[in-house]
């Protein structure tokens, strides 16, 4: 068992990756211009990234498997604030738009839902004067994204998992039957974007077999990589920013100190 973190613009480190060699992939992309560390000259050149980026994880996919995506809207604020409305993107959508423009199967949409106390305050000037059109709710949610390289189908994925490890990986009691997952936001993170630990568990044990390799393209603060070790699966995460990789590679092996951890 062990665990990676390639360094560097994950549209490259990809490539070192072998096709057909990953079993799941969880990611949150990066917001839009919302994160200093995240910013591009137009929304469309945000959306070319992402592109880039999905494609690479498709070839990784091994065949029939899963692609999760957890995003969310962001506001921009207007320029000329007299004249001009703030700027929501919808970045959901255009997310499933993109995954299914580079192959991906749409299979199944989840939605994240926090504490109301968790989210920005947008109700102030509609509860104030109650006018029609003004009218703007407390996003609780996140979107969670399933899709699936249909390459082949999910039997002949079950097929190659008998014995030992098809008993080790059987999800037990409590599983959420629900596409409503209700989890607190992270709040302990070094990380300023992070999702929690219970959403990644969630999904490693939903989409993937003990031993499979498990692929966060967004590696961040390497919470992906903590369920996946800690769910006896294989990790690689691809990471921009040095301090992040340094992070996760930290926080990882804080929970399984016989990992190896190979840094590129």
């Amino acid at each position: 068992m062990n665990f990676k973190i390639l360094h560097g613009d994950c549209r490259e480190t990809m490539q070192t990756i072998d096709s057909e060699s990953v079993h799941l992939s969880v990611t949150s992309p990066p917001y839009y211009n919302a994160r200093d560390y995240s910013t591009w000259p137009t929304y469309q050149d945000y959306l070319d990234f992402l592109e880039e980026v999905f494609a690479q994880v498709y070839r990784v996919l091994d065949d029939g498997r899963m692609f999760v995506v957890n995003s969310s809207p962001v506001i921009s604020a207007p320029e000329k604030p007299s004249k001009e409305d703030s700027t929501r993107w919808p970045i959901p959508f255009h997310i499933f738009n993109l995954c299914e423009k580079v192959g991906f199967k749409y299979i199944d949409d989840i939605q994240w839902v926090k504490p109301e106390g968790a989210a920005p305050n947008r109700n102030g000037a509609f509860y104030q004067l109650r006018k029609p059109v003004m009218y703007k709710p407390n996003t609780i949610s996140e979107a969670i994204l399933v899709m699936q390289k249909p390459t082949c189908k999910i039997s002949q994925v079950l097929k190659k998992y008998t014995g030992e490890i098809l008993e080790k990986s059987l999800v037990p009691d409590g599983y959420e039957r629900s596409n409503v997952w209700r989890f607190n936001p992270e709040t302990a993170s070094k990380h300023t974007a992070p999702y929690p630990l219970a959403l990644t568990d969630r999904v490693v044990q939903y989409y993937s077999f003990v031993g499979d390799t498990v692929l966060d393209p967004f590696s961040g603060s390497g919470t992906t990589g903590v369920s996946a070790v800690t769910s006896d699966r294989k990790y690689i995460g691809c990471e921009l920013h040095q301090e992040y990789v340094d992070m996760a590679t930290e926080r990882i092996q804080r929970y399984d100190n016989s990992l190896k951890s190979i840094l590129s």
